[in-house]
């Protein structure tokens, strides 16, 4: 209740809070979406801090160079100097975006101010993932450019709890690949450069994880890494979602404890129909 009293005091204008069961962040951020009434929106996570007048100037940087979607940093991992009042951006094509979001996701959610209409022509965010940082940059880049503010606009806590998805590897890890599975299903007009690039870095980041996770050096997932090296099969998707297993111990399928309050509320309507 304190931290309620604490908003509605702070911010400015009709502040609407909804009270409802954890369907997820992502399901959050897409009913939210479906609610806003303005053409700007900011998206934030609930763990994070944004930067003092970081959203006016994203939002200065999109009308200037008539862009619906503008992303900044997370953190800083060098100093870049600055002149007074400056701004350093980077307009980024569909095919850079893309690349630089399947190679790393160097951003999250709270990085990001866009239109709402661009929100929806992406297709939004995944409400199967708890997260919606790993898909949503790939989608909004696969509907058009975007543009790169390099500064810090958002900050991370620096102790992260158990509970953080960020904290729970495996679970975070098991989506980050899920998310290229599911780019690459959802564009396959797509450059091939991007897809060879998803392909591999989805069987690195299994190998990689499964040689911290498992402890296993050489194995299957090695072999399928040093393949996708030299040859990009046909078939790369289905080796893509065998890459899951790294994670679930298992097979691929999603483990029960991992899916979203929106999955669980789908499952027992099934379940009830069925009865």
């Amino acid at each position: 209740m304190l931290t309620l009293t604490i908003i509605k005091s702070k911010l400015p204008g009709r502040v609407k809070v909804i009270k409802r069961a954890n369907m997820g962040a992502s399901y959050s951020t897409n009913e939210a979406m479906l609610m806003a009434k303005g053409y700007w929106v900011r998206l934030l996570d609930g763990d994070d801090i944004i930067e003092y007048k970081s959203t006016a100037k994203m939002l200065r940087l999109a009308k200037q160079k008539k862009e619906e979607f503008v992303y900044g940093l997370i953190h800083e991992k060098t100093k870049v100097f600055k002149q007074a009042n400056s701004v350093n951006y980077v307009l980024q094509n569909k095919n850079e975006g893309l690349a630089k979001f399947i190679r790393n996701c160097p951003a999250n959610s709270s990085c990001i101010l866009l239109s709402v209409k661009r929100f929806f022509m992406s297709g939004g965010c995944e409400e199967s993932f708890v997260s919606p940082d790993q898909i949503l940059f790939l989608r909004l880049f696969a509907s058009g450019k975007g543009v790169f503010l390099k500064e810090t606009v958002a900050s991370m806590p620096i102790k992260q709890t158990s509970e953080s998805l960020s904290a729970q590897i495996r679970r975070s890890r098991y989506e980050s690949i899920l998310a290229l599975i599911k780019f690459c299903e959802e564009n396959q007009n797509v450059n091939k450069s991007l897809k060879k690039l998803a392909f591999k870095r989805a069987l690195s980041r299994a190998h990689n994880y499964n040689k911290s996770l498992n402890k296993s050096f050489i194995s299957w997932h090695f072999f399928k890494y040093i393949i996708s090296k030299f040859y990009f099969p046909k078939n790369y998707i289905s080796l893509m979602y065998s890459s899951l297993g790294v994670f679930t111990k298992k097979n691929y399928i999603r483990k029960k404890n991992w899916r979203t309050g929106f999955e669980k509320k789908l499952t027992y309507k099934v379940q009830f129909r069925e009865y």
